[in-house]
């Protein structure tokens, strides 16, 4: 077995807006967090909030072909408020970001400014002859932020923290039109004066700021940009619709809709056909009750703002988890405490935390955790959060991502669950997704679906929707076959004496999450796990070079994929993360649906190559 991919390939091999990257060997990954040449320029992919994709680096080129001044840098959104909140934040970070270290230039008001580009075919029958044409009764507004160039840091935090940038899809979409119009105005107007401008840069734009072309662009510099991302969307939207896997998008929304019962009922594919009903545990929940974002961390950003909106106080970080969340409750609104272990004193220091702010009238809006956390696998005592949330009327915000709502039942004890349906939900590694589900019972529930009302934005790009549906089809199937592999993986790991632990909800604060997992039969762990080695480092490398699965960013995925996550995500703070447990020498890894018996030998063989002490 050996499903390694070439570096910076996508993962899957050949797969089109696939949502990682290859980085099969230890150093790629540090070398990668270093900017070495050697990895960037062999990228084609990567993690989407963290690798902006080749369609919206192209579609990024057009628009500042035609609105960007000289040494300006651009960042592209599907909303307007969304690129609004991206200015705002510029503003407020560049002064508290400055150092010598990161000498951010503070911005004069208006210099970072917003334009409005929109995709409409001049000729829309023109746009429906190819396979990728599906050409939208309705022109798709983008909105783009203008800023000095030394500011882009910033523009790409905001980005990364809050998923909320444009989705792969939509910037095809966008760049299919331009190509289009073009083609359709060269056809028509072949002799135009000189100096008119590619019809790309003739696309219809809008917005407040100084509009003009940058000078010694040639014309056909964004065409060439287009026409190189054109010939694989056809085949792919051929294959799709052919054999029947995918709708057409402009049934978009008649999949969200599907999504989100599917989401609010946990049904599998037999009770669907069947018409069954199944419950999150929770009694008078409805798809009504569930909204669809574009991305996982919009899930989070999203219920963090809307809780700003009812509240406006600080937050609890309850436990160590992914990067970007503790990085939206430090960043936007007053801040957070962050109790990073998440076990033993920290339920004590959260009392506390609560009893001082209820008695200085400033109340805490709400506790986030994890359940399990990423990547420790740590399960906080939900009883006990619950207990305190109730006390001192704060919100209980939990992800399920890692342990999902096939195998736990957070609902039952959260005001607001979240979730990335990027990964397991979905499997294929091709999408991205999240959700937010507000609980019916709890007494914040109608001030927070008020709340939600005011800041959430329907923001699921059509073809993404459809691709999300069809991949999450089978999603109660799945998961049981990973519960078992990943059992399985994480037995054979312990019995290793090269081992030094292996992080496992069946082995991790194991008490927490019997209290929480499902009561049905094919419930199990999830298919996380990390692992790190009596040997340090050196022993980590030696396994992970030699593990035979893909390699790279992501988790959930249907087939098995490895990472040195602490390098990954904490490359800059790796002495703070091994403060909470999370040291640089963990591998993490997610189990896939590949056969048993070769996952267990190809586990067995990465851990025969490391050498014995």
């Amino acid at each position: 077995m050996n499903s390694q991919v070439p570096l910076g390939e996508c993962v899957p091999a050949s797969t089109r807006y696939a949502v990682s990257v290859s980085l099969p060997t230890w150093q790629d990954n540090v070398d990668y967090e270093l900017g070495a040449p050697r990895v960037l320029e062999r990228m084609v992919s990567g993690y989407p909030r963290f690798f902006i994709a080749k369609p919206v680096q192209a579609l990024v080129t057009l628009v500042k072909d035609r609105f960007a001044l000289p040494n300006e840098a651009a960042m592209v959104f599907p909303s307007l408020a969304c690129a609004q909140r991206c200015v705002a934040f510029i503003y407020d970070q560049a002064p508290k970001q400055h150092s010598a270290e990161l000498a951010y230039g503070l911005p004069a008001p208006g210099q970072v400014r917003v334009v409005q580009y929109v995709a409409e075919p001049v000729n829309k029958k023109a746009a429906a002859l190819d396979a990728i044409g599906r050409t939208l009764e309705s022109p798709i507004a983008i909105y783009c932020v203008l800023l000095p160039a030394d500011l882009f840091p910033l523009a790409k935090q905001y980005w990364q923290h809050t998923g909320n940038g444009i989705s792969a899809r939509l910037a095809d979409y966008c760049l299919h039109i331009a190509r289009v119009n073009e083609e359709y105005e060269q056809e028509v107007r072949p002799y135009s004066p000189a100096g008119r401008g590619s019809a790309a840069q003739r696309s219809k734009g809008r917005g407040s700021g100084y509009h003009r072309k940058t000078g010694g662009v040639s014309p056909n510099r964004a065409t060439d940009e287009i026409q190189s991302h054109e010939t694989g969307i056809e085949a792919d939207a051929y294959m799709e619709e052919r054999f029947g896997r995918n709708c057409d998008p402009k049934h978009a929304a008649e999949m969200k809709a599907v999504l989100r019962r599917r989401i609010a009922g946990a049904l599998s594919e037999e009770e669907q056909k069947q018409g069954a009903q199944v419950e999150r545990g929770v009694t008078g929940l409805t798809s009504d009750d569930v909204y669809l974002v574009a991305t996982g961390m919009s899930a989070v950003y999203y219920t963090h703002l809307a809780l700003l909106g009812m509240r406006g106080g600080k937050s609890v970080c309850f436990g160590f988890p992914y990067t970007d969340t503790l990085k939206i409750l430090e960043k936007f609104g007053p801040g957070a405490y962050f109790l990073g272990h998440g076990e033993d004193s920290d339920y004590d220091e959260l009392e506390r935390i609560l009893e001082r702010h209820a008695k200085s009238q400033d109340p805490i809006q709400a506790i986030f955790t994890e359940c399990p956390s990423n990547p420790l696998l740590k399960t906080a005592d939900l009883s006990r959060l619950r207990d305190l949330a109730d006390l001192h009327s704060v919100a209980l915000v939990v992800d399920e991502t890692i342990g999902s709502f096939a195998n736990v039942d957070v609902l039952s004890w959260a005001d607001v669950v979240v979730s990335s349906l990027t990964k397991v939900f979905s499997g294929d590694s091709n999408v991205m997704g999240g959700s937010i589900v507000l609980n019916p019972n709890r007494s914040l529930y109608s001030p927070l679906r008020a709340a939600m009302t005011t800041v959430f934005e329907d923001l699921m790009w059509c073809e993404d929707a459809v691709f999300l549906e069809r991949n999450s089809r089978d999603f109660m199937k799945r998961v049981p076959g990973i519960n078992r592999n990943a059992l399985a993986v994480a037995e054979l790991l312990r019995t290793s004496n090269k081992v030094a632990q292996v992080r496992y909800p069946k082995f991790t604060t194991a008490d927490n999450y019997a209290r929480i997992m499902r009561s049905t039969s094919e419930a199990g762990y999830g298919g996380l796990l990390s692992v790190e080695f009596v040997g340090g480092e050196s022993a980590s490398q030696a396994f992970y070079d030699n593990l035979a699965c893909c390699k790279g960013p992501s988790l959930g995925t249907n087939f098995t994929l490895a990472s040195p996550y602490t390098i990954l995500a904490h490359f800059t703070e790796l002495e703070w993360a091994a403060k909470y447990g999370v040291h640089a020498d963990l591998v993490r890894i997610s189990i896939g649906l590949e056969p048993l018996d070769e996952l267990l030998a190809m586990f067995q063989a990465a851990l025969d190559a490391i050498p014995s002490a």
